[in-house]
């Protein structure tokens, strides 16, 4: 793995900053419910009510237990225990539940639940990754208790559908009339990995089939003149649970190396984007592809779009989504976060950090999406704390169990380098 680019103090001082203003975000964002709203004003007055995502409330999980710690200290470890809690007893007590699977979307305010997906299996697999790791490394036993809680409760075979399936894939989850959604998780990729493992390690009767993983594909193709898993997608697939899982470490089933080809993602995203130079004005100076933000015609704000190397593409740069690549291709996210804090046409840099830009249209985006700031979180504390996220998550017992049920096998040991 290369090492960052930015070996300085400044550097180091630099990353800090921006670790601890997305730690922030869940400070400031934790509503007095528990959960976590999905979106904040990066720049302008703050929003007082919104939608809360379950999956941004998982990573705020995570998100407040490493604020409690070194090097951040943003708040007291009991305070971290209590918002936690309060975050858990919302998931368990007061959100509903199909089997075990939490909303998508609830309303802030009314407690009402949006979104396609009802109920949602990974914004669900994300609250309880979240609730089990923090407990764990705050080492408190009552929020383990209400943490196995969650995570006993849900039945993950039911979300394969059996009755109307004989392929043993995750349903992404289910309308608000109850029926399952027909498209289910069956890329293998860091957007899935996580949750199978998880699913793969609960009890037996509840645990998805060990045959899922024959059956998650790779999808393979070239982009930029690369080969890779997945590569008409965005940096969003290729980042978010491979922060947990150490997949450098652990080779997943069907022999696909995700921490590998997350680098060759990253860089295939950046070819893509200089490639594009010509066209866009944006990608002279900024990288990256991404689930996000994009200028909209009015009358609306924005649009949310899966950008990717595949398209769409118009020009729209998100360059807090590149941090969570930091530790595959340090060198392209350092030359794109280094000219971003000192650009002087646009102020990029919000109070969470930065924000998406589009030169061709004169916009930069006003709002920070919470999952975005946990990704950066989860990947700034691994590379600043040698690892620490990812060795914290592969202590659960429902991990432990999901690699080993699953054929996971340790990677190779790189051969000595021999002294000339």
């Amino acid at each position: 793995m290369p090492r960052m680019a930015a070996s300085t103090m400044r550097d180091r001082g630099l990353l800090l900053r921006l670790q601890s203003q997305a730690l922030q975000y869940f400070l400031d964002n934790q509503t007095s419910g528990g959960l976590v709203l999905d979106r904040q004003r990066n720049q302008g007055p703050l929003r007082t009510r919104g939608l809360c995502s379950l999956a941004a409330t998982g990573m705020g999980c995570i998100a407040l237990a490493l604020a409690s710690k070194g090097p951040y200290q943003l708040l007291r470890p009991q305070e971290a225990v209590l918002r936690i809690r309060a975050a858990l007893q919302c998931a368990l007590h007061v959100l509903p539940h199909q089997n075990g699977i939490l909303p998508h979307f609830v309303d802030s305010h009314t407690g009402q639940v949006y979104g396609v997906d009802h109920f949602s299996t990974i914004e669900t697999a994300w609250m309880t990754a979240g609730a089990l790791w923090a407990a764990a490394f705050l080492r408190d036993s009552g929020l383990e208790l209400l943490a196995r809680q969650l995570a006993e409760r849900i039945d993950w075979y039911y979300w394969t559908a059996p009755e109307e399936s004989e392929i043993p894939l995750l349903r992404h989850g289910q309308a608000q009339d109850g029926r399952f959604l027909r498209s289910s998780w069956d890329r293998l990729n860091g957007e899935t990995v996580f949750m199978y493992v998880l699913a793969s390690g609960s009890a037996e009767d509840r645990a998805v089939p060990v045959a899922a993983w024959s059956h998650l594909r790779s999808f393979s193709g070239t982009t930029a003149g690369l080969h890779f898993n997945n590569s008409d997608l965005g940096l969003f697939v290729f980042q978010y649970g491979l922060d947990l899982l150490d997949l450098s470490v652990w080779l997943v089933p069907t022999g696909v190396d995700l921490a590998a080809e997350s680098g060759i993602a990253t860089e295939a995203n950046y070819r893509v984007c200089r490639a594009l130079a010509d066209t866009f004005t944006t990608y002279r100076e900024y990288w990256g592809l991404s689930a996000g933000d994009g200028p909209a015609e009015p009358p609306a704000e924005l649009a949310y779009r899966c950008y990717a190397p595949g398209g769409p593409i118009d020009g729209t740069a998100h360059i807090t989504a590149t941090l969570a690549s930091i530790a595959r291709r340090p060198d392209l996210v350092w030359e794109n976060i280094d000219r971003a804090a000192h650009e002087r046409r646009w102020q990029l840099l919000g109070r969470y950090g930065f924000s998406n830009v589009n030169a061709d249209r004169d916009w930069v985006g006003a709002d920070m999406v919470g999952i975005d700031a946990g990704a950066a979180v989860l990947a700034l504390d691994n590379y600043l704390n040698d690892n620490r996220v990812r060795n914290v998550f592969h202590t659960l017992p429902y991990v432990q169990r999901g690699l080993e049920r699953s054929g996971f096998r340790a990677a190779p040991l790189a051969p000595p380098v021999r002294a000339a």
